[in-house]
């Protein structure tokens, strides 16, 4: 398979993935980030499919995290229960995982890139993947250990 049919589908499993995790959520908050990052995703699978159809590097960069700033519960907000995520943990470690993948395929892209159009692209996208799997692995580290976060809980 080629490098950018192989990215393509990369994105249309991360995306696949996020939706069926965020209809599972009971979290709000949660379920709203995942969705958000299938919409990160769809747009990622859109920009490579135009690269590969065109060459004409289109696309304006941005995240989630440009998106929603505010993701996590303020001073005021209920506790989170440990219990009530735990089942979260798995999902959040698999999304990692894909992201981790994404980021390490856009970086060889981008080394194997013939013009700086090229290049610059998918080290834009390698950013992108690497800014979801900081949130991911954010929102991991408060789900196991909540009071660490946010000590006035």
């Amino acid at each position: 398979m080629q490098a950018l049919d192989f990215a393509m589908q990369l994105e249309l499993d991360g995306k696949a993935f996020y939706l069926a995790q965020a209809e599972k959520m009971e979290d709000l908050t949660l379920k709203v980030i995942l969705e958000e990052l299938a919409l990160d995703e769809e747009r990622h699978y859109q920009f490579v499919k135009q690269i590969k159809e065109s060459g004409i590097y289109d696309y304006e960069g941005g995240t989630i995290i440009d998106r929603q700033p505010d993701i996590f519960p303020s001073p005021g907000q209920e506790r989170l229960e440990k219990e009530k995520y735990s089942s979260y943990i798995a999902v959040y470690e698999q999304a990692i995982e894909f992201e981790e993948k994404s980021r390490d395929l856009y970086g060889d892209l981008a080394r194997e890139a013939k013009s700086d159009g090229e290049r610059e692209a998918f080290l834009m996208l390698q950013r992108e993947e690497e800014a979801h799997r900081t949130l991911l692995w954010r929102l991991l580290q408060f789900l196991q250990r909540p009071e660490e976060w946010y000590p006035y809980i």
